[in-house]
C-alpha cells in the first residue's frame, strides 16, 4: 500500500500490482490540480497574477484566463510531464506531492492566456462598425 499526501488529504493506492498504481495516481493528480485551480480562482486570482506576473488583468481577460484555467483542469495529466511524480511513487511507499509541477503547468495556462497577441486590439475595433 502506498500513501500519498495531497491538497486533499492523504491518499491509499493498492500496490500489489505494478500496473493499477499508475491509474490510481492519475486520479489522485487530477483531484490535487483541480483543487489548486479551484482554491487560486476562489481565493484571490487577481492578486496571483498580479504577484506572480507583474501585472493586472482587466475583468475581460480575467474571464478567459478562468476559462483557461477550467479547461486545464479537466484536460487530465499529462504523463510525461508529471513522470517524476509518478516514478516518485512508484519508488516510495510514502510521498508528498510538490506543487511546483502544478503550479508551472498552470502558470503557463495564464502566460498563453495573459500575453496571447490580439490580432483585434480594442482601439482598432471602431474602424469595423
Amino acid at each position: 500500500m502506498k500513501t500519498i499526501k495531497t491538497a486533499n488529504g492523504v491518499k491509499k493506492i493498492e500496490d500489489w500490482s505494478e500496473h493499477l498504481v499508475p491509474i490510481q495516481l492519475r486520479t489522485i493528480l487530477q483531484e490535487h490540480q483541480a483543487t489548486l485551480i479551484d482554491k487560486l480562482i476562489q481565493g484571490g486570482l487577481g492578486a496571483y497574477i498580479d504577484y506572480t506576473f507583474c501585472m493586472k488583468a482587466a475583468p475581460k481577460l480575467m474571464e478567459q484566463i478562468k476559462e483557461s484555467l477550467s479547461t486545464l483542469k479537466h484536460d487530465g495529466i499529462d504523463s510525461i510531464l508529471y513522470a517524476p511524480m509518478f516514478d516518485a511513487v512508484l519508488k516510495n511507499e510514502f510521498t508528498a506531492l510538490d506543487n511546483t509541477l502544478f503550479y508551472a503547468e498552470i502558470n503557463q495556462s495564464i502566460k498563453a492566456t495573459l500575453f496571447q497577441p490580439q490580432l483585434f486590439p480594442e482601439t482598432q475595433q471602431t474602424f469595423f462598425q
